[in-house]
């Protein structure tokens, strides 16, 4: 029986080995190939992505804010969707002074329509802002990148203006 029992362990180790060997030798012909030669010159995802949440980062890149011009498609709706990204910030809902430790850093938007008194915050990493039932006519969204503490990084706020044309409908379409 305890003969049986070592058989029955080695053999499944015995061919995961010859496995993993065969698959090495398959990968290592297949990297030459023009396929794999175009996949390694791809950008990693520490590229496009950032950093690794898992790994404090030293002498962290200044953030920078990209706001793009409103999307075309609905603004004779009255609706608003402004496409927005980050670098070298990550967009979450945590808030206060301890969390200015935190590495990589965090962050969230402050959003300000028509120079008025009052602004939101946005913690939601949405990539678009969406707004609807704006009357007719000029607008600006002032959009700014701040700290878990809501303090501006500097340079990182950017204004976007755009019309909501005559005759507008005014929204989303939802039932009122």
């Amino acid at each position: 029986m305890k003969t049986l029992v070592q058989m029955l362990v080695t053999l499944p180790l015995i061919a995961g080995v010859v496995t993993a060997c065969d698959t090495t030798a398959t990968r290592s012909e297949a990297s030459s190939t023009p396929a794999s030669a175009a996949m390694n010159s791809e950008k990693s995802a520490k590229e496009i992505r950032g950093a690794s949440p898992y790994v404090g980062i030293e002498n962290e890149p200044a953030p920078k804010l990209i706001g793009d011009p409103p999307l075309p498609d609905l603004l004779d709706q009255g609706v608003v969707w402004i496409q927005w990204r980050v670098e070298n910030v990550h967009i979450a809902p945590v808030f206060g002074k301890d969390a200015l430790k935190v590495s990589p850093r965090l962050g969230h938007l402050h959003l300000q329509v028509d120079d008025l008194p009052w602004w939101w915050a946005d913690p939601s990493n949405v990539n678009t802002i969406d707004m609807a039932g704006l009357p007719p006519g000029p607008h600006k969204v002032k959009i700014s990148l701040v700290n878990a503490n809501h303090e501006h990084f500097p340079g990182q706020s950017k204004i976007v203006a755009f019309t909501i044309p005559e005759g507008a409908t005014g929204g989303h379409g939802h039932a009122e």
